[in-house]
Parts: structure tokens; C-alpha cells; sequence
């Protein structure tokens, strides 16, 4: 009895596949001196809007990517960032992450290339917004 309780109890959970998900971002510029951070909104489809404020020294002729791995309740965020010297300065990149259900997700973004990141938790409802500074 003992044997099944202890078996029982370091068992991992059930969390499903795990699921990775390649995103290419619109830059575009706001003229915005805001600090670096990002904003999720939820669209009337429960898709979310992920704004990246705060970029610097980069260019249209760039590009901002998003690696988004899905373990269960569980979202990790890995940006990437790819500089070009050619085209307008830019300071803003516009994503859609559409495979996420109404529910509450722990999130964690990560940017290697800046040396920042957030976590946080959210549930996805309706006409939601939230934002979060990323932090050194």
C-alpha cells in the first residue's frame, strides 16, 4: 500500500504535448517613448494581440520572431531579434498567437537578445488587456 501511495505521488502530471509555435512580427513605428514591454489583448475570436513596445536600434529592414512553446497551462516566450542598418527606425512589433483556449495560462517571456523578460499569470476572456515592463 505504501509502494502505490509513494508511486502515486512522484507520478508526473498529466500536461499533454507540448507544442511550439514560430511567429514573425509587423514592425512598425509608434513615436512612442514608452519603456520596453508588452501588452496582450484579446480579440472577439479569443486570439491574442502581443504588442512588444521599447524596441531600439532597430530598422524595418530587421525583424522580431517569437519562438512560443505551449506545455499544458504553461507559455514560454522566447524572442528573437535580427538587425538591419537599412530602412526606417522602428520601435514596435505586432503579433497573433490564435492557438491559445479561454483559460488561465502561466506565461514567461524572455529576450535574450535585450537581457529582459516578465512572468506573469492571465486568464483569456473577453475584451481582456494587460501589460507587463520587462525587466533586467
Amino acid at each position: 500500500m505504501a509502494a502505490a501511495v509513494v508511486a502515486y505521488c512522484v507520478k508526473p502530471g498529466q500536461r499533454g504535448e507540448v507544442r511550439t509555435f514560430l511567429l514573425a512580427g509587423t514592425l512598425c513605428r509608434t513615436d512612442s517613448e514608452r519603456t520596453p514591454e508588452i501588452t496582450l489583448s484579446v480579440n472577439d475570436d479569443f486570439s491574442l494581440t502581443l504588442t512588444r513596445w521599447g524596441l531600439t536600434a532597430l530598422t524595418g529592414g530587421g525583424a522580431v520572431s517569437l519562438a512560443v512553446t505551449v506545455n499544458g497551462r504553461d507559455v514560454v516566450i522566447e524572442e528573437r531579434i535580427v538587425g538591419d542598418s537599412d530602412g526606417q527606425p522602428v520601435d514596435t512589433a505586432l503579433f497573433t498567437l490564435d492557438f491559445l483556449a479561454p483559460d488561465r495560462y502561466n506565461f514567461r517571456y524572455n529576450s535574450e537578445p535585450t537581457g529582459s523578460f516578465a512572468a506573469f499569470s492571465l486568464t483569456i476572456r473577453r475584451d481582456m488587456t494587460f501589460s507587463k515592463a520587462l525587466t533586467r
